[in-house]
């Protein structure tokens, strides 16, 4: 090799490892503008930091339910023991409301924080450059989460179980099935909602030889949790919390928010159909509710059963390696985050931040086909997970809607309308359909 040729190869390293410098200041620029974002956003809130929480709301109204003359009234949307037990603990610490408020807020940020992290560490292993690429987007979308935001400022504990979901996730993708057992139960025994990612995998655990062992550490942490919460609410709502909450849903329509404007999904999807979205239609009949509620609850034990039967069937294919395992866990995970969208009888704007592995799927699997990337794009942007949720609502044809509905412009304002027209569903279903075309049009490999 002549000199000139030497001093050639030098400036091209030379200028790679300067592009590599100018392309991680980018990276780290975009990561600033993100979390400046996230910080002024809960600054600049309607409720700021010291506001009354949502928190304290439940708390309150469990307060009046636990002196209620029948165990039926007010328990409609009763939380768990567990979080009357710990939000008391917290009001007799804190030496004043507004201390109190400030530290939920405080301690919402840092889970939230905390969940981000267990996130990143699930991004699949690639080339450095692609994956501290895939790590910030994650970082910065994460960042911009409307349901985050929206769930800190106003203090509500789907923070709580989003970190308990993705921990559960993380720790059994990590073989840690005790851990990732007692997780789930806790963020049940808190909040109800996270019963529907503990069936798939319970039965999942059944049908595995291999993965027995966490059906067993769930079956004692629940006993253990369960006997903490008797002295909190007793039997029928503390020991018998789970089963109990669903009795009550099966059983009484009116614990469905079906005419409610903060709710959206498949459910309230086929309600207002019904009348033509209409804001002032009169409400279904409670028959009818109750069948919509029997036809949804039977949909979505079906589909996730099924999610976890398929992923069982399949073991010996994904099991085989620490790669495939981590991305058949996910791509489970993520079908049962769309299960819930579609058939859950309460999905609410906080409620996507329990299904973050859903929404982040794209980047935690091998999604790399421009089309699927674009799909991924635009469901994001139409969640609230890539700009502000108030830039969004300006771009939708919200008025266009109203005018279809028949709805007077001044019926819902545009966060209400946001939900009433499904505009979440439809991103939603836009990452799904993202990671559909991606395996779709994937070439097929060796055992795949």
């Amino acid at each position: 090799m002549t000199k000139g040729q030497v001093g050639r190869v030098g400036q091209v390293g030379q200028a790679g490892r300067v592009g590599q410098v100018g392309w991680r200041w980018i990276v780290a620029a975009v990561l600033l503008v993100g979390a400046a974002r996230f910080a002024y956003a809960l600054t600049a809130s309607a409720q700021g930091w010291s506001g009354i929480t949502y928190m304290e709301l439940v708390y309150g109204a469990g307060d009046r339910a636990s002196r209620a003359s029948s165990p039926h009234e007010g328990a409609g949307r009763r939380w768990g023991p567990l979080f009357f037990l710990l939000m008391g603990a917290a009001k007799r610490v804190a030496p004043s409301t507004e201390s109190l408020r400030v530290g939920l807020r405080l301690f919402l940020t840092f889970l939230y924080g905390a969940t981000v992290v267990l996130l990143i560490r699930l991004v699949p292993e690639a080339p450095a450059s692609r994956r501290a690429l895939r790590r910030a987007a994650l970082v910065f979308l994460c960042c911009q989460s409307t349901a985050a935001i929206y769930a800190i400022a106003n203090g509500m504990g789907e923070i709580v179980t989003a970190f308990c979901v993705v921990a559960h996730t993380y720790c059994f993708v990590r073989r840690r099935y005790a851990l990732a057992a007692f997780l789930i139960c806790f963020s049940i025994y808190f909040k109800l909602f996270p019963i529907v990612f503990l069936f798939p995998y319970f039965a999942f655990s059944l049908l595995s030889r291999e993965h027995r062992s966490y059906s067993l550490y769930l079956v004692a942490s629940g006993l253990v949790l369960a006997a903490i919460a008797v002295p909190v609410l007793g039997w029928t709502y503390g020991f018998f919390y789970p089963p109990a909450m669903v009795r009550d849903v099966v059983s009484d329509p009116r614990v469905i928010p079906m005419r409610s404007k903060e709710v959206f999904g498949l459910l309230f999807f086929v309600d207002r159909m019904r009348s033509s979205f209409a804001v002032s239609a009169a409400p279904a009949s409670p028959a009818a509710t109750k069948m919509l509620t029997r036809v949804f609850s039977v949909l979505l034990i079906v589909s996730t059963g099924g999610a976890a039967f398929m992923l069982a069937k399949l073991e010996h294919v994904w099991n085989v390696s620490v790669e495939r395992r981590r991305a058949a866990l996910i791509a489970f995970q993520a079908a049962i985050g769309f299960a819930i969208v579609s058939f859950s009888l309460d999905v609410s704007l906080a409620h996507l931040a329990p299904i973050m592995v859903t929404l982040y799927a794209p980047l935690l699997l091998v999604v790399d086909s421009g089309a699927a990337v674009a799909l991924f794009v635009a469901g994001t942007l139409l969640v609230g997970n890539l700009i502000p949720l108030s830039i969004v609502l300006r771009l939708l044809p919200l008025a266009w809607l109203d005018r279809l509905a028949g709805n007077a412009p001044a019926a819902l304002i545009p966060l209400e309308k946001y939900l009433w027209y499904q505009i979440p569903l439809a991103g939603v279903y836009l990452i799904g359909l993202s990671l559909a075309y991606a395996r779709w049009t994937q070439r097929p490999t060796t055992n795949d």
